[in-house]
C-alpha cells in the first residue's frame, strides 16, 4: 500500500467517522425514502447485510460505489423480495468494465405496498395500493491507486401513496474501498446523503447512513474457500448497528452463508446458500426479524 493511499483512506475514514459520531439518532421511522433501505441482493442479505467491506460484485452498486473497481467484464443482477409487512422488492441492476477507465453500473429498484382501505365520498370503501416506490441509480467506481478504489453512485426516487400524492428525492452515495492486502480489505460508504421527500407541506429526511465495513479472505485447504464480514452502520434515524457475516465456498460452485443485525429495527439472523455455474449465479436468502415480518430473498446473476 502506498502512502498516498494511506492518506487519502485516512481521510476519508476520518470524515466517515466523524459523520457517524455526530450524528445523533431522531427516531426510528422518521426519515422517509423507505426503498433506499432495502438491502440488494441475496448474498449480501445471507451475510448479515456485513458488505460495505467486502462489495466485490455488481450490488456494490448499492453497498459501496468504491468495489466496482473490483467488477470486471459485464455482471447483471436481479432481486426479487417477499415477506416484508405485506410489501414485494424488485431490483435489477447491471455493471461494465471499461477496461482500465473504470466500472460503471446502472440500477431500477421498485417497492409495491401493501392494499388499504380508503373511504370514498358516498361512503363506500375501496382499496388502493398503500405505497409504490421507483428508484433509478447511477454509478461510477475506479481504482485510484492500485490498491485504493473510489466511487459515486446518484439516485432518482419517486415515491407514491395510497395512488393519490407523489413525491421525489435526488441523492448520493460515495464509498472508498482499501485491498490491505490479499485477504483484508476495508470499505467506507456514506449512503442517501440528498433533498427532503416532501409529498405535500412537510418533508422527511432521506435516510442518511454510514458504512465501516471490512472483509478477511480466510484460506482453508483445496476446493474450500472462506469470507468473513463485519460492517459498523450509522443511519440518522436509529443508533448504531452491527452486522457480522460468513460466507464458505465449496470448490466455487456451492456457497453457505450466516449472519447477524443487531441494534436496528430489522435485527435478527440471516442465512443462505448460492450455486455458481459457468456465467449463472443462484442466491437464496431469509432474515428472522425479531420485529417485522422474516423476510426471503432470492436473486439471479449474470457474470461475464
Amino acid at each position: 500500500m502506498t502512502t498516498r493511499a494511506s492518506w487519502y483512506l485516512t481521510s476519508v475514514l476520518f470524515g466517515m467517522l466523524v459523520i457517524m459520531t455526530l450524528q445523533p439518532a431522531s427516531g426510528a421511522g422518521t426519515s422517509g425514502g423507505i426503498l433506499l433501505r432495502q438491502a440488494v441482493g441475496a448474498r449480501a442479505l445471507g451475510m448479515g447485510e456485513a458488505f460495505a467491506g467486502v462489495a466485490d460484485d455488481a450490488t456494490a452498486l448499492f453497498w459501496n460505489p468504491g468495489g466496482l473497481s473490483q467488477v470486471t467484464g459485464l455482471q447483471a443482477n436481479a432481486t426479487y423480495q417477499a415477506g416484508l409487512a405485506e410489501s414485494a422488492y424488485e431490483q435489477i441492476l447491471a455493471s461494465y468494465c471499461l477496461n482500465n477507465l473504470g466500472t460503471i453500473s446502472l440500477g431500477l429498484s421498485l417497492l409495491q405496498g401493501g392494499m388499504v382501505d380508503l373511504d370514498n365520498p358516498d361512503g363506500t370503501l375501496k382499496q388502493v395500493q398503500s405505497q409504490s416506490d421507483v428508484a433509478f441509480s447511477a454509478g461510477f467506481g475506479a481504482n485510484l491507486t492500485p490498491a485504493l478504489g473510489l466511487g459515486l453512485a446518484v439516485k432518482m426516487l419517486n415515491s407514491t401513496l395510497a395512488e393519490e400524492v407523489s413525491a421525489m428525492a435526488v441523492a448520493a452515495d460515495l464509498g472508498a474501498l482499501l485491498t490491505i492486502n490479499e485477504q483484508l480489505t476495508v470499505g467506507v460508504v456514506l449512503q442517501n446523503a440528498g433533498t427532503e421527500i416532501k409529498y405535500q407541506e412537510e418533508g422527511d429526511p432521506l435516510p442518511l447512513t454510514a458504512r465501516l465495513g471490512a472483509g478477511y479472505q480466510v484460506d482453508l485447504a483445496e476446493d474450500h474457500a472462506g469470507l468473513l464480514a463485519v460492517d459498523l452502520v450509522k443511519a440518522n434515524d436509529q443508533d448504531f448497528s452491527l452486522n457480522l457475516g460468513a460466507e464458505y465456498w465449496y470448490a466455487g460452485f456451492l456457497a453457505l452463508r450466516l449472519g447477524y443485525k443487531t441494534g436496528s429495527d430489522l435485527e435478527g439472523l440471516t442465512a443462505g446458500f448460492g450455486a455458481h455455474y459457468q456465467f449463472l449465479q443462484f442466491d437464496y436468502a431469509f432474515g428472522l426479524a425479531q420485529e417485522l415480518s422474516n423476510t426471503h430473498k432470492v436473486s439471479l446473476s449474470l457474470i461475464l
